[in-house]
């Protein structure tokens, strides 16, 4: 396996700058958090993943975890985390802010749901590759797009031109 050593922007030319988690559990179903459905969130009451803005100087792994204890009760260590990618994008349509979303991955056995306490959000569903697809555009964009090419990674690759025909 290729370790990945992210290039990180420098936070002074970012706004708001976030992290989230893919989580996953063995069997190929991802966490989703579904926001509140309040006229002062951007995106209420869509999908959403785990996760939260970095607070001034924050690593953005300890931050992830920092966010998970707040909305989950969910603590990982650091070796249970994995970056996957990192999303930077104008918030025209939204608060027009600039804003930089790392994104990790990490692996959750679906017995642990009984232990969560959900303190942020509407709820929260283990949900399959089905059921994302089928909700897609209840996701928040920036989001989807990063399922999008876990699950793409998961099937073989996401230059893999053997992973389906497009439709």
């Amino acid at each position: 396996m290729t370790t990945i050593t992210p290039l990180f922007i420098p936070e002074e030319g970012v706004g708001i700058r976030a992290v989230a988690v893919v989580l996953v559990t063995p069997d190929n179903r991802y966490l989703m958090q579904l926001r509140d459905d309040k006229e002062s969130l951007a995106l209420p009451g869509m999908w959403t993943l785990f996760g939260g803005r970095l607070e001034a100087g924050e690593d953005p792994a300890a931050g992830l975890r920092r966010e998970l204890l707040e909305e989950l009760e969910l603590k990982l260590e650091p070796g249970d985390i994995t970056y996957f990618s990192q999303m930077a994008f104008d918030a025209i349509y939204a608060d027009g802010g600039f804003r930089q979303r790392y994104f990790f991955e990490a692996s959750i056995d679906p017995g642990v749901m009984d232990d969560l306490v959900l303190h942020e959000g509407a709820g929260m569903k283990l949900m399959t590759t089905d059921d994302i697809i089928r909700d897609a555009f209840h996701f928040v964009p920036y989001d989807f797009a990063i399922l999008r090419l876990h699950i793409l990674k998961r099937l073989g690759g996401v230059f893999s031109s053997d992973i389906g025909e497009a439709r």
